[in-house]
């Protein structure tokens, strides 16, 4: 299905309107996209810098804190990816019941949830809503985090499929801002700090409520350069989201 997609966007052209008649004629693939505003990438500091239906040809789903209407649940039945953005306060997607029962439908599903990059609170990473959501689909959150710069290296790529498909990134390495030192024994870490593989900088969950995933990141390029090394671990995720796992629905 992403293989279509990505040929009727380059048919249609990549505006949201020929997505939509594209639509008209075959399924194409959804992503829900979180942001704190109401603004659509890639206006200045809203993530991804990159339209996601121009270089995949994904029918986008924005929401904010205050967008978390009735529609959030349809758009995330059609959806294998959830997007929340970089320095997003996240909690309002966590704080409603229904939005978080929604979510666990869409994680039994086989949905991917990507946090990318994020603030939270003092020392931890993510709000308090955030992280007693997590626990309750099963997902311990990364913990022990520090704040600093530093160089981080890819796993080996048969780590995992992430790290392989399609794009060879395993080995290489990629700059971050902070880390965790803390994590679960259910939880693949994909990329360390170079020096010292006590430092986690791309963490991946999977089987989450039986088909799900989680994958927290603090690798801020990724999802902010359309090209080069970033942007092969977005095609990735992007591929492992639509292709690369089981259609659960």
């Amino acid at each position: 299905m992403l293989r279509t997609a990505l040929l009727l966007a380059a048919v249609v052209g990549p505006t949201c309107s020929g997505l939509a008649m594209a639509g008209e004629l075959l399924p194409l693939d959804h992503v829900v996209v979180f942001n704190n505003n109401g603004r659509v990438p890639p206006t200045p500091n809203v993530y991804p810098l990159f339209r996601l239906s121009e270089r995949f040809g994904l029918v986008e789903h924005f929401y904010t804190p205050t967008k978390l209407g009735i529609s959030l649940r349809d758009d995330l039945g059609r959806a294998r990816l959830l997007y929340i953005g970089q320095y997003s306060d996240e909690s309002s997607l966590f704080r409603d019941p229904r939005v978080c029962e929604a979510i666990r439908e869409y994680l039994k599903r086989g949905g991917m949830v990507v946090f990318d990059y994020h603030t939270g609170v003092r020392d931890d990473r993510f709000h308090p809503e955030t992280l007693d959501f997590l626990k309750s689909v099963g997902v311990e959150p990364p913990g022990d985090f520090h704040t600093g710069y530093g160089s981080s290296r890819f796993e080996e790529a048969d780590t995992h499929v992430l790290l392989s498909q399609p794009a060879a990134i395993g080995g290489r390495t990629l700059g971050h801002w902070g880390w965790w030192q803390k994590w679960s024994p259910g939880q693949t870490v994909l990329a360390r700090d170079r020096n010292d593989a006590s430092q986690a900088t791309l963490i991946l969950q999977e089987g989450v409520m039986g088909h799900g995933a989680v994958l927290f990141s603090q690798l801020p390029s990724v999802f902010r350069e359309p090209g080069g090394l970033p942007f092969d671990l977005v095609h990735n995720a992007i591929t492992y989201a639509y292709a690369g796992r089981s259609d659960t629905q």
